[in-house]
């Protein structure tokens, strides 16, 4: 079992059950954080003193107040935390319920498990936590059951292309003769727009701005 976690959690309900459910798997050091440079200045201390994390627990969204952050979200902190010990196990604990963004945490931040926000949480955080000493990763069964080929897009050149040039701005309506100047096929609207409309299905999309958004986050575009 892990000797040492670490809990960043900006709500207080939440970050002691947290911690009550890490006590009561006898895990024998435990503390929590209410921002994001408070747990990265915990890790580099508790690092350079030689007593290192074993785990941390991180929520992804953390709400601004009066004091300034340079760590603004649970993904910053990972990525931070990471470059000071790549070894640091990582579970996020969150309200965030789109399996295609979860699933890329896995493979753009190598997390080790992703516990949903729930009726079943505190049992799922558990199952998380045993699961990942055991070195294997940990998903929220109600999310992994959506995680399916079904539910999964492979981005093609030609639909980065169309994306990008929304991104840059570029009108709907602009797009085909773009396409066509560029020599890429198909160039047709219809053939844009459908491609466009089974992408945003797939991935749960309503609006091109979401699924630019999206694009962007992952670093696709």
């Amino acid at each position: 079992m892990f000797e040492k976690v670490l809990i960043a959690e900006d709500h207080q309900t939440s970050s002691r059950a947290v911690a009550k459910t890490i006590q009561d798997l006898a895990i024998p050091v435990f503390d929590y954080v209410y921002y994001c440079d408070d747990a990265y200045t915990r890790i580099k201390k508790e690092l350079a003193a030689g007593k290192p994390y074993d785990l941390l627990i991180t929520d992804l969204s953390f709400i601004e107040d009066h004091r300034l952050q340079h760590l603004k979200s649970g993904i910053d902190l990972i990525k931070a935390a990471r470059e000071l010990q790549p070894s640091l196990k990582v579970i996020i604990f969150s309200v965030e319920g789109r399996p295609v963004l979860i699933k890329s945490f896995f493979s753009t931040l190598q997390i080790n498990g992703f516990v949903q926000k729930g009726r079943l949480d505190a049992i799922e955080l558990e199952q998380a936590v045993r699961t990942i000493v055991k070195g294997q990763t940990f998903i929220s069964p109600r999310i992994k059951e959506q995680i399916s080929p079904s539910n999964s897009h492979q981005f093609t050149n030609y639909d980065l292309t169309v994306i990008s040039l929304l991104a840059a701005g570029m009108q709907l309506k602009e797009i085909p003769a773009k396409l066509s100047e560029l020599r890429i096929t198909p160039n047709g609207m219809s053939s844009m727009e459908k491609r466009l409309n089974h992408i945003k299905t797939v991935l749960n999309f309503k609006k091109n701005e979401q699924l630019i958004a999206f694009c962007k986050d992952m670093g696709i575009i």
